[in-house]
């Protein structure tokens, strides 16, 4: 295992690398002169040939775009992002301030969008074609048709704005929470759910199974220990690559209940040009992502023991 995890790290390396020069790149994909947007973001009016040249000579971006790059990479592996065009602060002082308020969201939706996918599509595949799957499969329907932004207005508009029981806005105590994990969860979790419930019962049709089943062991047995362990393997590749698509979407979330998180902050600093912080947030979630998979494949090894990491 040692092994195999020593081999995975190497083999991601070229991909980070990949992550960082795409992240770098966002400077100079935008048209325009770098020095030139630095300095009219900063300063708020059209800056002189002169002072462009001159500003381009001190920060270095009158060398060769790789030299640039590797600069640039060292110091992000450090944590130096440089600091924020518009806020002149340090981006991870930044990043580390929004980071409670996006960690605490993310975590809350992810543990009960989870939860309830797995026990709804669990009961969904053990009680195939009955009412209660026939309601599992209506309420996975809705998840996915319904915009998470609207979805967010509309809960806004019953909790916040009708019956006053909920804040619509901002960041607090326990009762901000709520509405934008209601609208994060709903989408996410309906379509885990119809995910979870295709796999048991592709696992439940196994002749694995059929033979439990015939030894007469009990039906909690068959589904818990025998079907349920062979399907956990898709389903926890798909939960760990939905992380992306959870982290995406938080992006919506945040921006619609004026949650100061890194997806409102990416959303600001895009407007307003802020580049550095821009290039931190899409390398640390490249980082992350990368991550993730290799924590994935480790655990496949775990869960079932068919698997071995050979060379």
């Amino acid at each position: 295992m040692l092994k195999y995890v020593a081999r995975r790290i190497l083999q991601i390396i070229p991909t980070l690398l990949g992550v960082s020069f795409l992240s770098f790149s966002l400077l100079y994909i935008f048209p325009g002169d770098p020095a030139e947007i630095i300095l009219t973001i900063t300063s708020g009016s059209e800056p002189s040939y002169e002072e462009i040249q001159k500003f381009r000579a001190e920060m270095g971006l009158d060398r060769p775009i790789i030299v640039q790059y590797i600069d640039w990479l060292s110091k992000a592996i450090r944590g130096d992002f440089g600091n924020s065009w518009t806020e002149g602060k340090p981006v991870m002082d930044l990043i580390l301030q929004r980071l409670p308020a996006s960690a605490e969201l993310f975590f809350m939706t992810f543990a009960i969008s989870i939860s309830f996918a797995m026990l709804l599509g669990i009961v969904s595949a053990i009680y195939k074609d009955r009412a209660i799957d026939h309601f599992c499969r209506i309420f996975s329907l809705l998840g996915i048709s319904i915009p998470s932004f609207w979805l967010g207005l509309i809960l806004i508009w019953i909790f916040s704005v009708q019956l006053h029981l909920l804040p619509a806005f901002g960041y607090g105590g326990f009762e901000h929470l709520i509405l934008p994990v209601l609208t994060w969860s709903f989408s996410f979790m309906a379509i885990k759910t119809r995910f979870v419930r295709s796999c048991l019962l592709e696992a439940l049709s196994q002749d694995y199974v059929i033979t439990a089943r015939a030894k007469g062991l009990p039906k909690r047995i068959v589904v818990l220990r025998h079907a349920l362990r062979n399907a956990l393997i898709p389903i926890i590749t798909y939960f760990s690559l939905s992380i992306s698509h959870l982290i995406v979407g938080s992006i919506m979330v945040e921006v619609v209940f004026s949650w100061p998180g890194l997806g409102s902050l990416l959303v600001e600093s895009v407007f307003k040009r802020d580049f550095p912080v821009v290039q931190a947030l899409i390398f640390i979630s490249g980082v992350l992502f990368v991550v993730i998979n290799l924590v994935v494949d480790i655990l496949y090894a775990i869960i079932d023991p068919r698997i071995r990491y050979g060379d």
